[in-house]
């Protein structure tokens, strides 16, 4: 609900990385036991469903070469913002291409749902209007008006109890709202937590059958734990640009996917450096400003003073750069030993540090990006917050990925290709916990994608299902 609407597709590249490019010291680095065109139907579908807009037209060449598509977007571009267009044409002085980023964001009317008013707040926010497309309004709560889908809320699911043998589950243990203990039983379990509750989930289900959590025989539940390192970038300007008069982030750049392996990477000591898709022509909520000011003079007149000025949500136009976060075996999600939660569970902790692959990212790129932002027509000034090079840990991110990796191979994965736990019949991840690598590109609509995959596995349903364009 506080997701910015962004539907990149992976590129085709991001299924083979091991097979393509090698191995990388200090990395797990796997290739997805599925690949591109297994997941193209279920990407169609899902831009259907929730109404992504975009232009097919307007995307280069070598993105298409990547991520070819059979049909056209299901609604336009909503109209630019001012700051986009500024940094676009700085991108176009220094060889780069912009297009309309793939959003479920409304350019029309689509589904009763309303067109986007291009308040600027998608990042962060509910959307006041439901504007906006995601799992809530496109599939759960047409699900659950059909009376037939029960929804449980606030319930914190603690176990997943399997038979004798530990080859199937049979129920599931929660805590209701009241904090009552309660159960619930299936024929098939599906675990959707993301990554970190996810493992979680499956490390509380330990039982004797399964002593070091359910699905973790091979002692991989739980590693691999990847996250989307960004580097920041900034243009300052002496006048109102109104980055915030447009849907948020209307522009994408893919110019620093890569991979790249010249000689220049070879200095960083890394075989290849793959970082990923910038989104280009944000801007700062004045709540975002607020904050910062307040830590910079606390409150009072200097703090209003600020305000008035409004430099960061007027002034300044900016762009992120996502990057591939590679797995590695020690960046993971166990029990803490002794940090619990107020049901007197252990807490879930977690391990990490960017590898210095980000890290060479970063120092590759981080300069590209800024000099794209001070060529902007009317820009005074620009910046960067390289974060793999400044953060030892992970930043400020909703993007998570890993955890229970799906293969070919037990020894080395948790699930297979069908999402179906290894070890155990009727238990599937239908989460990014499920990823091998973590691509830098907005998740969400792969996340989507490959659980829509999965379900059909199960139901049997047609694949993929009927429907008018």
């Amino acid at each position: 609900m506080h997701y910015n609407a962004k539907r990149p597709r992976l590129w085709r590249q991001d299924f083979t990385q091991l097979s393509d490019l090698g191995p990388v010291e200090d990395a797990q680095v796997a290739d997805w036991p599925i690949g591109y065109d297994d997941l193209a139907p279920y990407w169609d579908e899902v831009e259907y469903r929730v109404g992504v807009q975009g232009d097919v037209t307007q995307m280069p060449a070598s993105t298409l070469a990547q991520s070819p598509r059979s049909r056209q977007f299901v609604m336009p571009p909503n109209p630019k913002g001012y700051a986009a267009s500024l940094l676009a044409e700085g991108a176009r002085r220094c060889g780069y291409t912009a297009y309309p980023y793939p959003a479920a964001v409304n350019s029309r009317d689509f589904d009763g749902r309303p067109r986007c008013n291009s308040c600027g707040l998608c990042s962060g926010f509910g959307c006041p209007i439901n504007a906006r497309g995601d799992a809530l309004v496109s599939w759960l709560n047409p699900a659950a008006r059909t009376g037939r889908v029960r929804v449980i809320d606030r319930a914190w699911v603690y176990t997943v109890d399997t038979t004798p043998n530990g080859r199937r589950a049979r129920r599931v243990r929660y805590r209701d709202a009241h904090g009552r203990d309660r159960s619930v039983s299936g024929d098939i379990v599906v675990l959707a937590g993301s990554p970190i509750n996810t493992t979680r989930l499956l490390l509380l289900s330990a039982s004797d059958a399964h002593p070091t959590g359910l699905g973790n025989r091979s002692d991989q539940v739980g590693r691999n734990m990847m996250f989307h390192n960004f580097t920041l970038a900034a243009a300052v300007y002496a006048h109102d640009v109104q980055p915030l008069r447009a849907q948020s982030t209307t522009l994408q750049i893919d110019d620093f996917v890569g991979p790249f392996t010249g000689p220049e990477v070879q200095a960083l000591g890394v075989p290849y450096v793959k970082a990923g898709i910038v989104q280009t022509g944000s801007g700062a909520p004045l709540l975002m400003e607020a904050a910062t000011y307040a830590g910079l003079v606390g409150y009072g007149i200097d703090h209003k003073q600020l305000m008035r000025a409004g430099i960061m949500h007027s002034r300044v136009a900016g762009s992120q750069l996502i990057h591939e976060d590679l797995p590695q075996a020690g960046n993971r999600v166990d029990l803490d030993p002794g940090v619990r939660d107020f049901h007197g569970v252990p807490a879930a902790r977690i391990t990490y540090s960017p590898h210095r692959h980000e890290k060479a990212a970063a120092t590759l790129l981080g300069p590209k990006i800024a000099a794209y932002h001070a060529a902007s027509p009317g820009a005074t000034g620009s910046a960067i917050i390289p974060y793999p090079l400044i953060e030892p840990t992970m930043t400020y991110t909703a993007h998570l990925a890993g955890t229970a990796r799906m293969g070919t191979d037990p020894a080395t994965s948790v699930c297979d290709a069908s999402g179906r736990l290894h070890g155990v019949d009727n238990v599937y991840v239908a989460d990014a916990s499920t990823w091998p690598t973590f691509p830098g590109f907005n998740p969400t609509i792969t996340i989507m994608a490959n659980a829509l995959r999965i379900a059909r596995g199960i139901s049997g349903a047609p694949t993929p299902l009927p429907m008018a364009h």
